[in-house]
């Protein structure tokens, strides 16, 4: 008996001890802290470990020392929720020596398949983006062939350097020619389309402007003229484009005999004539139409002949001819020769052959005495033989 009181005593006296312990570990009152500041439940690792009473009696549960904390693990906090068993809805936070898990993002739509070569997916992303094509060459007429013979005069030789595009050979050939403007427009324009350098461009347009007025009989040289005006008129009308040249539809100048005109002394036409006639007695002028270079020969009825020659007969000159009587002939078709083959014959008719034959013959008889009239001068010398005197 005497002993629990003891004990009962004892444990009286330790009661303060133990309150002024527990006063010490609990937290602070929140009216002495400044504003803001929070107290925070303390942490089960500072609890000091319950004290157990040496005479502890066996009817009182057993005190359990506290846990320790092994390496890598994290205490939790009242409330708290340990990894891997996380609530739905409630993010889980990484703790110390744990990996935190790789955010996850939604893939974003691509024109590439997956696993595709990069290089490839590069050029894929970069044909996407519109491309302006090359822009096509525009196409312009150059100089038709010509029919150009090797005996041909420089005009024609001029023409078959442009043709063949020789732009600089032409421009030296003409050097100090009378005719030189219209060929060095030529040469210019070629130029400027084998190069397609601006500053050519302005040469040939300043060349073609300075250029005279080309009559159309002088084919050759009015052919490349219009020609030089069409292709810098396309240029002006693009001045940024390019520019490929082929050769123009047909043949220029092609050498044919077209017609026949019956003019006066003075060589103009004569008017109210429905077809090239005249009397059988002869006499009547003729004036050669179409697109001859240098006449070489004078065929009637495929006959060569020395004809008479009014005026003409020179290189690009047109033919005057004085027809012969008809000798009993209805009609005589004339043709030439060229440098190279001419096209085409054309015919004078006789009004009256039958009665041109017997003033022929009369005429003849009459005038034995007078040397025969010779039929003219070689062509090319302009004018007839004067008759001789008496």
């Amino acid at each position: 008996m005497t002993c629990r009181s003891r004990e009962h005593l004892i444990g009286l006296a330790l009661v303060p001890v133990l309150m002024l312990g527990l006063s010490a570990c609990l937290p602070p009152e929140a009216d002495g802290l400044p504003p803001g500041s929070s107290s925070a439940p303390p942490s089960a690792a500072t609890t000091p470990p319950a004290t157990t009473q040496p005479d502890e009696t066996p009817d009182e549960p057993p005190h359990t020392a506290p846990a320790q904390t092994k390496p890598g693990q994290t205490d939790m906090a009242p409330g708290n929720t340990p990894p891997g068993n996380a609530s739905p809805g409630v993010a889980a936070t990484p703790t110390a020596g744990t990996p935190a898990p790789a955010a996850t993002t939604e893939p974003q739509p691509t024109a590439v398949a997956p696993g595709a070569d990069p290089d490839t997916a590069e050029q894929l992303q970069e044909s996407q983006g519109p491309k302006a094509s090359p822009q096509e060459p525009t196409v312009v007429s150059w100089v038709p062939t010509g029919p150009i013979g090797p005996n041909d005069p420089a005009p024609g030789q001029r023409y078959l350097l442009l043709q063949q595009f020789q732009c600089d050979a032409l421009a030296q050939s003409v050097e100090g020619a009378v005719d030189a403007a219209v060929w060095q427009a030529g040469a210019a324009v070629c130029r400027a389309l084998q190069t397609g350098s601006q500053e050519d461009w302005q040469r040939a347009s300043i060349a073609v402007a300075m250029t005279p007025r080309i009559p159309q009989r002088q084919c050759l040289e009015f052919r490349v003229a219009a020609t030089s005006a069409s292709v810098v008129a396309q240029y002006r009308s693009n001045p940024a484009g390019t520019f490929k040249a082929e050769p123009g539809p047909g043949e220029a100048c092609p050498r044919q005999l077209r017609g026949l005109t019956v003019v006066d002394e003075d060589l103009r036409p004569v008017t109210g004539m429905t077809r090239a006639s005249g009397p059988g007695t002869g006499g009547t002028i003729v004036r050669l139409d179409g697109y001859y270079v240098r006449v070489g020969q004078v065929l009637f009825d495929g006959v060569p002949v020395l004809p008479d020659i009014v005026a003409g007969g020179g290189e690009y000159q047109t033919l005057y001819l004085r027809m012969p009587p008809s000798q009993g002939r209805d009609t005589i078709r004339i043709s030439i020769t060229d440098t190279v083959d001419v096209a085409g014959t054309v015919t004078f008719f006789y009004d009256d052959p039958a009665n041109s034959a017997n003033s022929s013959n009369s005429s003849n008889s009459a005038n034995t005495h007078r040397p025969p009239k010779t039929a003219g001068m070689a062509p090319g010398s302009g004018l007839p033989d004067k008759p001789a005197t008496e």
